[in-house]
């Protein structure tokens, strides 16, 4: 990706993560308080991650204007170059499969949708259409174990060492 198109597209996906950390926030801050304790609420570290989002991303807006000299914009044209770009589709690619696994939590048991969300994302990113058949197997049987071994950690480690109830 040239310099340009570098500028422009770090000015795009600034304003979508500005957007994300400010939902993030506002979501956050509608979580319950429990007991009056603010360092209980269950909305402390997605508050503090949404803001953190919203920062940076504001720093690359900011640094993408003055790096372009402003004239980087929403155009036509920019718009549908920066919606074809390979990063661009990976990035919504993620979003996709994160928005899958929240909208899911609580609905299909935690480890196995813990599981599910691993497998996808990795065949999403590693499985290739282009490779022979063998490959592409043993890159499917590698995302299962990893997701059957990182599912059963991240069970493990919510349920016996931080004592989490999981959904």
């Amino acid at each position: 990706m040239t310099g340009k198109n570098m500028l422009r597209a770090d000015f795009y996906t600034s304003l979508i993560l500005m957007a994300f950390g400010i939902a993030a926030l506002a979501l956050a801050l509608k979580m319950p308080v429990i007991q009056g304790d603010v360092y209980s609420a269950p909305g402390l570290l997605p508050a503090l991650l949404g803001s953190v989002i919203f920062a940076l991303s504001f720093i690359m807006f900011v640094r993408s204007l003055y790096r372009s000299k402003g004239k980087v914009g929403i155009r036509g044209r920019s718009v549908k170059a920066f919606v074809q770009d390979p990063a661009t589709r990976r990035i919504f690619l993620t979003l996709a499969v994160c928005v899958f696994y929240a909208v899911l939590l609580g609905k299909i048991y935690f480890p196995a949708l813990t599981f599910l969300f691993v497998f996808s994302f990795v065949v999403c990113f590693e499985y290739e259409r282009g490779t022979p058949w063998r490959g592409r197997i043993k890159k499917i049987a590698i995302a299962a174990l990893l997701a059957l071994i990182v599912s059963a950690l991240v069970t493990l480690t919510f349920e016996r060492l931080f004592l989490v109830r999981l959904p």
